[in-house]
C-alpha cells in the first residue's frame, strides 16, 4: 500500500508552524495599528497551530493503521491461497465419496457427475463385498478347477507398449493355465511390435489392424479372432488378478445354465479425473445385478465381463467413441442374464492419461446409450384406457395383441370397469398408480386423446413418457397441439384420413386384426343384412330401423353393445324395432367371435352415422372387408378412404334400400367384389402392419430419450 501521502501531509503540517513563527515575529517599527493587526493574525495562527497539531496527529494515527491494514490484508490474501487449495482438496475428497457411493447405486463407471439411476443400496453392496473374500478364498484354495475349457482372452491395444507388457503378463501368469491371448495391435509406432515379437508364448497370437479404427472395432476383430469356448477382455491399462479365469472356469462349471458373467474390480482411484489423482485408496467395486438399474447407468466394466463363446455374435458398435462396452453389455445381458460372481477380475488404473473414459465424446455416448438401452430387450408397454375391457371398442384389444406379437411386455389399466366385457381379454386393473408403480413400463399408451389430456398428472406423478392414439370424436387441432408439447410426450396417432385436421408431428395409425382374431369361412347364400355397432346416439338407430322396415324379404339383424355412459340405449333400440318391424332382430353384447360369424354369413354390412357426427375407422367396416360383406355406409371421404372402390354410398334411406336389392341380384359380378374388398382389408393384417405401433412407441421414446433437457 503506497504510504506517501501521509508523510508529505506531516511535513507540511511542521514546515507551516515555522513560518508561521517567523512571520509573526514583532519588528520596533511597527506602528499600534500594525501591532493590532499583526495580534489579531498571531491569535488566528495560534488557533491554526492548534487545529494543525491535532490533525497531525490524527495522521499519525491514521498511518499506523494503514500500515496495520496492509498487514492484515497481506495476511488474508495468503490464508485465501491456503483455503482455496483446501476448497479444491475439499472438492477431490466430494468427488470422490460421490463416485464411490454411486457405486453402490450403480452411476456411470468413469463418470465425473453422478447419475441419478436409483437410491443407494448400500446394504446389498456391502453384502457383496463380504461375500468377494469368501469366494475368492474357496476358489483358490478348496475348489477342484478341472483344466478343461480354453478361455480366450482379447487385449486391444494402441502404443502404450509398457503398459501393455504388465497386461500381457498378468495374463499369461494366470493360475488356469489352457488360455489364448489374443492381442489386437491398433498402433501407429513400432515399438509394440518390437515388444510383441519378442514375447516368446505358443499361447499369443497378434493380430494386426490398421490403426485408428478405434477400440470397438479392435475389440471385433478380437472376437472374430478367439477361438477359445470361453470369452475375456482386458484392456492394455489394467493388471488382471491371478486368479479371474480360474474363477471363469469353475463359475461355468458349477453353474451349467449360466452363459455370461461379471465379476468384481479393485479401482486404482475412483475419485480420480482425466487422469488425476484425487487421493483416495483403491477401492473394491462390485453391484448385484439390475437390468433396470444397468439400462439407467453403466456398472460393469468390460475387463470384469467373461461369457461362453457361442454369443461371440454380439459384437461392439464400431460408430460409438467412448461407452460401447456399455452398449455390448446391455445387448448381450438381454439374450442371457449375467451372473454376478463375487471375485476380483482386475486391478483397474485411473490415474492415467489418455484414458478412453476421458475421452471428450464420452458424454454423448454415454447419452446415446441410455437412449437406445430398451432397445435391446423387450419394450414394457402400460395401456391405460377409460374403459376396459369393452365389446364395442375392440381396436384396443388388438393394439395389445399387436404389441404382444412384436416381443413387448403389456400390462392393462384402467379408470372403470366395462359393462359390456370382451371376451379372452388381458387381465385389466382399476388401482392405475399401483398397476403403473408396479409395471414400470417403458411407456405408457392412451387411447383418446380427451382422455390423455385429463391424465396428464397421472403421468407426471410418475414421470412416465406416454404416446396417444387420437379418435373420432377428439380429433381437436389445439388438444392435440397440447398432448404433443407435453414435454413427457413421445407419441401421438391419428387415422390416417385425420391427419389434415391435426398439428403436424401426429403420426398415421391404421387399426389392425391380429391372427388371434379368426375370420371364418363366408356362407352361400348370403342374405342377411346386418348392422354392427356400439350403442352410440351417433349411429341414428331411428333412421337404421326405419331402412331396415323396408326390406322385409331379407333376415335383418342389428348388433350393438352397451355402452359406459348410455346404458339405457340398447333396450331404447329393442323396443324401437319391436314397434316397427317386430322381424328385425336386434342383438345386445354378442361375443366378438360370434359377431364376426354373423359378418361372414351377412350379404351386406350397414353402416349408419348421423350426418353431423365424425367418421373414425369402424372396425366392424374392416371386419366386414376381411368377411368380402358389401359396405354400404355415407357419401363420406373418410369412408372412401377406408373401403376403396367397393364401397356402397348413401344419401338417404332408398338408396339403402336399392343397394341392399342390387347386391342381391348381382350375381357373378359380386363375388369380384367381394374378393377386392378382401384383398384391401388384408393391409390391416400384414406383418408391417401389426408391428408398426410397437416400433413406432420404441423409435419415439428413443428420440424422446435424446431430446435436449
Amino acid at each position: 500500500m503506497e504510504m506517501m501521502p501521509v508523510v508529505g501531509l506531516t511535513q507540511a503540517v511542521i514546515i507551516t508552524k515555522s513560518t508561521r513563527q517567523a512571520m509573526t515575529e514583532p519588528s520596533s517599527n511597527d506602528t499600534d495599528d500594525e501591532r493590532s493587526g499583526l495580534s489579531q493574525v498571531e491569535s488566528a495562527m495560534a488557533a491554526l497551530q492548534k487545529a494543525m497539531e491535532g490533525h497531525t496527529d490524527w495522521l499519525s494515527d491514521l498511518e499506523r493503521e494503514v500500515i496495520t491494514g496492509a498487514k492484515t490484508s497481506a495476511d488474508i490474501s495468503a490464508g485465501l491461497v491456503a483455503h482455496s487449495e483446501w476448497l479444491e482438496t475439499l472438492e477431490r475428497w466430494v468427488s470422490s465419496c460421490v463416485r464411490t457411493l454411486a457405486n453402490f447405486g450403480a452411476q456411470p463407471l468413469d463418470s465425473a457427475s453422478p447419475s441419478a439411476s436409483m437410491a443407494p443400496d448400500i446394504t446389498s453392496s456391502v453384502m457383496a463385498r463380504l461375500e468377494v473374500s469368501t469366494v475368492m478364498s474357496w476358489i483358490a484354495d478348496a475348489a477342484a478347477v478341472d483344466v478343461g475349457p480354453t478361455v480366450s482372452v482379447t487385449i486391444a491395444t494402441r502404443d502404450r507398449p509398457r503398459l501393455l507388457r504388465r497386461a500381457i503378463d498378468s495374463v499369461l501368469n494366470q493360475s488356469y493355465p489352457r488360455l489364448e491371448l489374443v492381442v489386437v495391435n491398433d498402433s501407429d509406432e513400432s515399438e509394440t511390435d518390437r515388444l510383441l515379437a519378442e514375447i516368446d508364448d505358443p499361447r499369443l497370437r497378434v493380430v494386426r489392424t490398421p490403426a485408428r479404427r478405434g477400440p470397438g472395432a479392435a475389440y471385433n476383430v478380437g472376437l472374430g479372432a478367439s477361438i477359445g469356448d470361453v470369452i475375456a477382455f482386458l484392456d492394455d491399462d489394467n493388471i488382471m488378478h491371478r486368479d479371474w479365469l480360474r474363477s471363469i472356469v469353475w463359475a461355468f462349471s458349477s453353474f451349467p445354465e449360466v452363459h455370461a458373467l461379471y465379476g468384481a474390480r479393485i479401482n486404482e482411484d475412483a475419485g480420480a479425473q482425466a487422469g488425476v489423482r484425487s487421493g483416495m485408496l483403491p477401492s473394491l467395486e462390485f453391484v448385484r445385478y439390475d437390468r433396470r438399474r444397468h439400462e439407467r447407468a453403466n456398472f460393469i466394466d468390460r475387463n470384469t465381463m467373461a461369457f461362453r463363446s457361442h454369443y461371440r455374435d454380439v459384437l461392439y458398435n464400431e460408430s460409438l467413441k467412448a461407452a460401447f462396452d456399455w452398449d455390448h453389455s446391455l445387448r448381450l445381458f438381454a439374450k442371457t442374464p449375467p451372473l454376478a460372481l463375487p471375485v476380483v477380475s482386475c486391478y483397474y488404473r485411473t490415474v492415467l492419461p489418455g484414458r478412453v473414459s476421458d475421452d471428450p465424446e464420452q458424454p454423448g455416448s454415454v447419452r446415446l446409450v441410455r437412449a437406445r438401452a430398451h432397445t435391446s430387450r423387450p419394450l414394457k408397454v402400460h395401456v391405460h384406457t377409460e374403459m376396459f375391457p369393452v365389446i364395442s371398442e375392440t381396436y384396443i384389444g388388438e393394439d395389445i395383441a399387436a404389441l404382444e406379437a412384436s416381443g413387448a411386455i403389456v400390462t392393462v389399466s384402467a379408470l372403470e370397469d366395462a359393462v359390456s366385457r370382451a371376451e379372452n381379454a388381458p387381465v385389466c386393473r382399476l388401482d392405475v398408480d399401483a398397476a403403473i408403480e408396479e409395471a414400470q413400463p417403458d411407456v405408457v399408451l392412451m387411447h383418446w386423446a380427451t382422455h390423455a389430456d385429463v391424465n396428464l398428472p397421472l403421468m407426471e406423478r410418475h414421470n412416465t413418457p406416454f404416446a396417444c392414439r387420437v379418435h373420432t370424436f377428439d380429433v381437436d387441432r389445439d388438444l392435440v397441439s397440447h398432448l404433443l408439447a407435453h414435454p413427457l410426450c413421445v407419441a401421438v396417432f391419428a387415422h390416417p384420413h385425420h391427419l389434415s385436421l391435426l398439428p403436424d408431428g401426429v403420426q398415421p395409425l391404421i387399426p389392425t386384426v391380429g391372427a388371434q382374431t379368426i375370420i371364418p369361412e363366408s356362407t352361400s347364400p348370403r342374405d342377411l343384412v346386418l348392422s354392427v355397432s356400439a350403442g352410440l346416439p351417433k349411429k341414428d338407430f331411428p333412421f337404421l330401423v326405419d331402412v331396415m322396415s323396408e326390406l322385409p324379404e331379407f333376415e335383418r339383424k342389428i348388433i350393438l353393445a352397451r355402452s359406459n355412459g348410455v346404458l339405457d340405449l340398447p333396450q331404447e333400440v329393442v323396443e324401437l324395432a319391436a314397434a316397427r318391424d317386430p322381424t328385425i332382430d336386434v342383438m345386445v353384447n354378442v361375443p366378438r367371435s360370434q359377431t364376426i360369424a354373423e359378418i361372414a354369413r351377412a350379404s351386406v354390412l350397414v353402416y349408419t352415422l348421423a350426418p353431423t357426427s365424425t367418421m373414425g375407422f369402424p372396425m366392424s367396416i374392416v371386419e366386414a372387408m376381411l368377411c368380402g360383406t358389401i359396405v354400404i355406409a355415407p357419401d363420406r371421404s373418410e369412408a372412401h378412404s377406408i373401403v376403396g372402390d367397393e364401397l356402397r354410398t348413401y344419401h338417404d334411406g332408398a338408396d339403402i334400400v336399392r343397394h341392399v336389392r342390387e347386391v342381391a341380384k348381382e350375381g357373378p359380378r359380386l363375388e369380384a367384389s367381394r374378393e377386392a374388398l378382401r384383398q384391401r382389408a388384408r393391409r390391416h393384417r400384414e406383418p408391417a402392419e401389426l408391428q408398426r405401433l410397437h416400433d413406432a412407441l420404441r423409435d419415439g421414446l428413443t428420440a424422446w430419450k435424446l431430446r435436449p433437457t
